[in-house]
């Protein structure tokens, strides 16, 4: 059985930058995510200049290819609008988009993926034991939990802020 250096429970943006920086640094990692790629997330679809940077850094370089946002509109029930400028702008990808893009980043760097729901979290001896819904156990030396709050898995470990 292979024992990763990290393996990062939740393959959203906190979980493929995660993966990707610390691929970058010379890690094994494998992230553990419930999806296949690419699917649907209902969340917001801006992205600000001012992470293009690190993003690029990365690798994710393909950014200047999508639209550009530099003003912000905001409008009533009624119909009343205003509008205003964004000082560093950004550009508009969906999240569809972004992270089957950072995915496939990450594999053609060589992170491992799992689609699979983790069901249980130990730590025994210095490893994390990781458990999946098919009863596979993965060890890793660290975990990330980059799941989200209110997770299924922060309630099995009775974690204290989900009470």
């Amino acid at each position: 059985m292979k024992i990763f250096d990290v393996a990062i429970i939740g393959g959203g943006l906190a979980g493929l930058t995660s993966a990707l920086h610390l691929k970058q640094k010379g890690f094994s990692v494998l992230v553990v995510e419930k999806n296949n790629y690419p699917h649907h997330k209902v969340c917001g679809e801006y992205v600000s200049n001012e992470v293009k940077p690190y993003l690029e850094y990365l690798g994710i370089d393909d950014l200047n290819n999508f639209p550009k946002i530099n003003r912000l509109q905001i409008s009533t029930r009624s119909g009343k609008s205003v509008y205003t400028q964004l000082p560093l702008g950004g550009i508009g990808v969906s999240r569809y988009t972004l992270d089957y893009t950072m995915y496939k980043e990450a594999k053609t760097k060589g992170v491992s993926f799992l689609f699979e729901t983790v069901t249980n979290l130990s730590f025994n001896e210095s490893l994390f034991n990781i458990t999946n819904t098919l009863a596979n156990s993965i060890q890793a030396k660290i975990v990330i939990g980059a799941y989200g709050k209110g997770a299924n898995l922060d309630k099995k470990l009775s974690r204290k802020f989900i009470q």
